[in-house]
């Protein structure tokens, strides 16, 4: 990525939710005041990040800590979706795979924060009945609907 922006958060969140994160943008700025100015970037608080979680599944902390290598190899399960941060930064985990503004399914050794310390944790599980972004995408192209291109 070229343009790599502060927007670990809403990015991280995106990769959970299987949505692009312009609209996870724009979920923030609908859903926070304090998103809600032309200026803001992307940068977000971990209260946010799980507040929005919430509204499309279940999520709980996970008390484990450690590095972010050892917290995937000892905390997370194979299929399981995390909201993690480690210094600063949101990470999604998808299937033991590290997904944010930087990766998109690197592994957790192999990534540029495998040796921080993981400040926050959170299990996520989507709601059966909330289709993914691109579940959405695909039955609307079954249903003959055209969808304009992101520009």
């Amino acid at each position: 990525m070229n343009n790599i922006k502060p927007n670990c958060g809403p990015a991280s969140v995106s990769h959970l939710l299987g949505e692009s994160v312009a609209i996870t943008m724009d979920r923030f700025r609908s859903q926070f005041k304090r998103y809600a100015g032309a200026r803001w970037k992307g940068y977000s608080y971990v209260a946010d990040c799980v507040s929005l979680l919430k509204m499309h599944g279940k999520i709980e902390e996970v008390t484990g800590r450690g590095s972010l290598k050892s917290f995937v190899e000892n905390h997370t399960t194979a299929t399981g979706e995390y909201l993690i941060r480690v210094g600063g930064h949101f990470i999604a985990i998808k299937d033991r795979k590290v997904f944010d503004n930087w990766f998109d399914g690197a592994d957790a050794a192999e990534c540029k924060w495998s040796r921080k310390r993981v400040t926050h944790a959170y299990k996520f599980e989507r709601k059966e009945s909330e289709p993914s972004f691109a579940e959405l995408i695909e039955r609307s192209r079954r249903a003959g609907l055209k969808l304009r291109e992101a520009a």
